[in-house]
């Protein structure tokens, strides 16, 4: 028999590593697909000569960087929404938001390195992974 508090699945833990892993890729193949679409508006124009809040490509980074993290906090609120726990969907929200952020570092040295197509490349490589992992966390059965 099950409380009220305990999780609805039967594999809580491989519930919230899953869930996890999807909020964070997700968010790094949106991160990367922000750092895309600056990178493509920044060779459109001419090269700035000081720091201006609010040309395009600095908006495309600010906010395309907060929906980014937001989008993956929602995902993976979602997909751990079996466990019926708002106190734990939303630490686990929080944490997938704020470490696809931090995750996010990985797309400065691709970009310098490979970019704008290592950027696509990435985002279409985590954007595989987010569906894959989309797709088996789905099946999962529940109790």
């Amino acid at each position: 028999m099950t409380s009220v508090h305990e999780p609805a699945s039967e594999d809580p833990f491989g519930l919230v590593l899953g869930g996890l892993a999807f909020g964070l890729v997700l968010g790094l193949a949106l991160q990367s697909l922000v750092g895309f679409a600056v990178r493509t508006t920044q060779a459109s124009a001419p090269p700035a000569g000081a720091l201006d809040l609010e040309s395009l490509p600095a908006r495309i980074l600010l906010l395309g960087t907060l929906f980014a993290a937001l989008a993956a906090g929602f995902a993976t609120w979602s997909i751990v929404s079996p466990l019926r726990h708002p106190w734990r969907q939303g630490m686990l929200a929080i944490i997938a938001a704020l470490g696809s952020f931090a995750l996010a570092l990985v797309t400065q040295p691709i970009d310098r390195l490979l970019g704008r197509p290592g950027l696509l490349g990435l985002a279409l490589m985590a954007g595989a992974a987010s569906a894959f992992l989309a797709r088996r966390l789905g099946a999962r059965p529940s109790a």
